[in-house]
């Protein structure tokens, strides 16, 4: 576990396959500063009706609680009453006003039952969709122009309109899992998530339309569970589910990164398996692999497991790649993905950075360190920075680092930026549109309560409340110096 430590406070090397790893001094950044949302954020006991984590407030699925937007930003999250709350400040302050909603209250220690965000540009509604695992969708929206014209209305839940099952006129599954939110490059936000289970769930996208204010039909399914055999020890699956690193734009395309779970007796993530990219140029109507080739309709004929050059790097089950890591893609075409796997023939587990490369060609780097599941940006020189936590001394604390590239982009050397101690209840997310924005990294984190409460109970029981932060990171720029290429 000492090893943390030395990488912090020390400039050490090491190398694994031609990736070096440093760690960083401590003037990489102009400014650090920290903010509690709330104070009392939401935690489980440890006990039967806990799964998969102690909280709802960071996890690596949620895409995304925090985002930014015309000089304010946005945060949403479950209190310790187990209310839905929508926080906001105006930047760059460190004061928070927060909307809890009393018409909902929180009902299980699942995980999965996240809260996300999403804004759209073109009519500056905010939409939120919370608590789902298999289950109906909750959605709520605000009134036009709320986060467009934010000076102008006061900040409280008469803005948004009552609980919805459907998304205006569209019906969703009754299993809706994992929503996420994203902004499109023409102003309309975009919705995804996973009908029916694991293991056996299809993958949606949806669009509202910002012009019309209303979500658009004709969308739908664009990743089938159920067409394709998979085979594997002697094993046949005939259903599976994508789990998304990530669905995000650059420029006008759309990029789609996910592994497969396949289901043989049951689902279990020891059945998860190869990496998976798809694009569209037309906001998910049609999807291109990575070759340029059509592979998929959305709503009429979706991508599936025997699409042509659908898989860009096979990934054995055997390698335990983890679900829902992470991806960032450029203006220029390409596409970095972090996912935490076993490394070929050994048994630890370490980060693979695959990366599309400006020709369509595919690449990987094993990187030397690892932890949970990350998140991932980069900038216009592809710089990568990846916000994760790992395991020390017992408990988890967040880590930050940055992949610089070699002048052709063929390698990245990686280093740890030293940053003060931050333990973590979650996994660490990240403001992708004020990162984009302004080069500030700002980190939504739930710290780890002062006492883990232990319970032989069957129903949810509430653990010791602990606080939600944003922690704002602004990096320095990277003033480069002439490295041999062999160095890297």
């Amino acid at each position: 576990m000492m090893v943390h430590r030395i990488f912090v406070h020390a400039f050490v090397f090491l190398s694994v396959q031609g990736v070096f790893f440093a760690s960083a001094p401590a003037n990489d950044f102009t400014s650090i500063k920290n903010s509690i949302v709330d104070p009392q954020a939401l935690t489980f006991a440890d006990g039967p009706a806990a799964r998969f984590g102690g909280t709802v407030n960071g996890r690596s699925h949620q895409q995304q609680p925090i985002v930014s937007h015309r000089g304010y930003q946005y945060v949403a999250y479950i209190d310790a009453k187990r209310q839905v709350c929508l926080a906001r400040r105006k930047l760059p302050g460190t004061d928070w006003s927060v909307i809890r909603f009393e018409d909902h209250r929180f009902g299980s220690n699942d995980s999965h039952n996240t809260a996300v965000i999403g804004i759209c540009e073109k009519d500056g509604t905010i939409h939120l969709a919370f608590d789902h695992h298999a289950s109906p969708l909750n959605y709520r929206v605000s009134k036009q122009a709320v986060a467009n014209q934010p000076g102008s209305f006061e900040w409280d839940a008469n803005l948004f309109g009552p609980i919805q099952s459907a998304l205006g006129s569209i019906e969703t599954s009754d299993k809706v899992t994992y929503p996420r939110f994203f902004s499109s490059r023409d102003g309309d936000l975009m919705l995804y998530y996973r009908a029916v289970t694991s293991g056996n769930g299809d993958g949606m996208i949806e669009r509202y339309d910002g012009d019309a204010h209303e979500w658009v039909p004709g969308m739908g399914k664009f990743i089938a569970r159920d067409v394709g055999i998979y085979e594997r020890n002697g094993q046949t699956s005939l259903y599976r589910c994508p789990y998304m690193n990530s669905l995000s734009f650059s420029n006008q395309r759309l990029h789609a990164t996910w592994v497969w779970r396949d289901r043989f007796e049951r689902t279990d993530p020891r059945n998860q398996h190869d990496l998976c990219y798809a694009y569209s140029d037309d906001i998910g109507k049609t999807w291109h692999n990575s070759n340029g080739y059509l592979i998929g309709v959305t709503g009429t004929n979706p991508i599936h497991l025997d699409s042509p050059g659908l898989v860009v790097f096979p990934i054995a089950p055997e390698s335990r790649v983890a679900n829902q890591n992470t991806h960032y893609a450029f203006n220029d075409g390409s596409v970095h993905v972090v996912v935490r796997q076993r490394q070929a023939g050994q048994f630890e587990h370490r980060y693979h950075h695959y990366w599309r490369g400006v020709n369509g060609h595919w690449h990987v780097e094993v990187l030397p360190f690892s932890g949970q599941r990350p998140k991932l940006v980069g900038d216009k020189d592809g710089v990568l920075v990846l916000a994760y936590t790992d395991e020390v001394n017992e408990g988890y604390q967040l880590f930050l680092a940055r992949g610089i590239p070699n002048a052709s982009r063929s390698k990245w050397q990686w280093e740890r930026l030293a940053i003060p101690d931050q333990t973590t209840f979650g996994e660490p997310l990240v403001d992708v549109a004020r990162w984009e924005s302004e080069r500030i990294l700002s980190v939504y984190v739930q710290v780890a309560p002062t006492k883990i409460i232990r319970t032989t109970e069957t129903g949810p029981i509430d653990g010791v409340p602990s606080p939600l932060h944003v922690i704002d990171f602004h990096l320095k720029p990277i003033i480069r110096t002439k490295t041999p290429e062999s160095s890297l």
